[in-house]
């Protein structure tokens, strides 16, 4: 068996990947349900950056994040501030679309948005229209999954436009991970 450098490994690797996203992109894994949400309450911790960062794995801070939330036990210590429910992984504070910089926030929600101390922020869903997808299979990859069928849904026709106002994840305890995406009423 030849041996690979890993620069050349991730580079095969992201060649056969971006294959099979164009390849997917043709069907989806899941099929959108309409759903409305209540305004929430998020608290946890949060980091900026881009999509196009995140496709560099010298360059994503998303795992990063991932890994301080679960290695630092998050959830358990947001509990002990009044913090309820599943996380909940948000992006917000978009620049403009899907190319440009937002902000995710991984946390758990509060009934009210007192003040918090860092590196702990808080930040506002708005009620509104949403399409939530639904990710199966082992994580991270199911939801990376995920976002690929979010991206190949709204690059069809003739299917609502995204608000950019704030998206999120819901990780419930059983089951799968949802991806709730804004979208403006029509």
């Amino acid at each position: 068996m030849a041996r690979h450098s890993a620069p050349e490994f991730q580079s095969r690797s992201r060649c056969l990947l971006d294959g099979l996203a164009r390849r997917r992109s043709r069907w989806l894994v899941s099929t959108p349900e309409s759903r409305h949400a209540k305004p929430k309450q998020i608290v946890g911790l949060a980091i900026r950056t881009t999509n196009n960062a995140e496709s560099s794995p010298s360059a994503a801070k998303i795992p990063l994040l991932w890994e301080r939330f679960s290695n630092e036990r998050w959830p358990e210590r947001l509990e002990k501030i009044g913090a309820f429910g599943p996380t909940i992984a948000v992006y917000s504070a978009y620049e403009s679309d899907a190319s440009g910089s937002y902000q995710l926030l991984v946390g758990r929600q509060v009934r009210d948005s007192r003040p918090v101390s860092p590196p702990l922020q808080i930040v506002s869903i708005a009620q509104g229209s949403y399409l939530a997808f639904r990710c199966s299979g082992p994580l991270p990859q199911a939801v990376i999954d995920g976002w690929r069928d979010v991206w190949a849904y709204f690059g069809r026709d003739n299917v609502p436009a995204r608000a950019y106002t704030a998206d999120f994840e819901i990780y419930g305890d059983a089951g799968p991970v949802e991806i709730w995406v804004a979208v403006q009423d029509r």
